[in-house]
């Protein structure tokens, strides 16, 4: 424990203790007060130390456990996919929060990952498609989709190489992306368990185009989306003002710049286009 202390602080240490302790051993706080972890068996004793060595090396205790929470549900997550922030989680709220025509919108979640994104709208009443470019990122989304009971159909395909009408002219109410957006240049800011764990294929664009994905977005979505559709991504917080101008450019209305809980631009929301913008 004092190892863990001393890579992450007492406060985070202490957290990850217990995660681990009620993900892997249904262990409650109070039985670790009354030192209840003394009683396991010496099974679990095993697993506990080649748990604790895992986390000595730096790897993230979520995909330790093989499992991380997203809008109060247990998403399952391997280094195929990124872990889902808390920052998603705000996004996918403020999507809840916009009104749709449809009882039952239609939505497509591009740069789907771990499919958090799109099953948790899935289960809010949104009929979803999601597409990534990786095969192991998807099927991590799929086993996600099952386990929750959630009905995604999933798509394969590279986003920067994909027809803009492959998924359909004006047929969604949605499109939805939290796509890589971490500069390559940012790698020397960034903690090590983020660069030697999580897919780099998921996180990075090149210094010379950091608009890259967003400038595909909306070529997607400017043909995907019916009139009056939302269109909304997480973006860099260095670049939502880009990312917001771009979308002007290409002709979507009503943009919206929302700052995420630690007040960073970081979501960009817009309508379709229209001859009223």
């Amino acid at each position: 424990m004092e190892k863990l202390i001393q890579q992450y602080g007492r406060r985070e240490a202490n957290a990850i203790w217990r995660l681990v302790a009620e993900t892997r051993f249904s262990l409650s706080q109070t039985d670790l007060l009354l030192g209840r972890m003394d009683a396991l068996s010496e099974t679990q004793k095993r697993e506990w130390e080649e748990i604790l060595e895992r986390l000595h090396a730096g790897e993230p205790v979520q995909y330790v456990l093989g499992e991380a929470w997203f809008l109060s549900r247990s998403f399952h997550v391997t280094p195929d996919v990124l872990i889902p922030r808390p920052e998603t989680e705000e996004m996918v709220r403020l999507i809840l929060q916009h009104r749709f025509p449809s009882q039952n919108p239609s939505g497509l979640d591009l740069c789907t990952g771990s499919g958090c994104i799109a099953v948790s709208l899935s289960l809010s009443g949104f009929a979803m498609t999601a597409t990534d470019v990786s095969k192991a990122a998807l099927a991590v989304a799929e086993e996600n989709a099952k386990r929750l009971k959630a009905d995604v159909r999933f798509v394969q395909e590279d986003l920067l190489a994909a027809d803009v009408s492959s998924h359909g002219a004006s047929s969604w109410d949605l499109v939805v992306s939290n796509p890589p957006y971490v500069l390559e240049r940012e790698r020397a800011e960034m903690e090590s368990h983020v660069l030697d764990y999580e897919p780099s294929l998921a996180l990075f664009v090149p210094d010379d185009s950091p608009l890259l994905f967003y400038e595909a977005i909306a070529r997607m979505a400017k043909t995907a989306l019916r009139p009056g559709g939302l269109l909304a991504v997480e973006t860099n917080r260095a670049f939502a003002k880009d990312v917001a101008a771009l979308f002007r450019e290409s002709g979507f209305c009503d943009i919206k710049v929302y700052e995420d809980q630690y007040n960073n631009p970081r979501f960009v929301f817009a309508t379709t286009p229209s001859s009223l913008c």
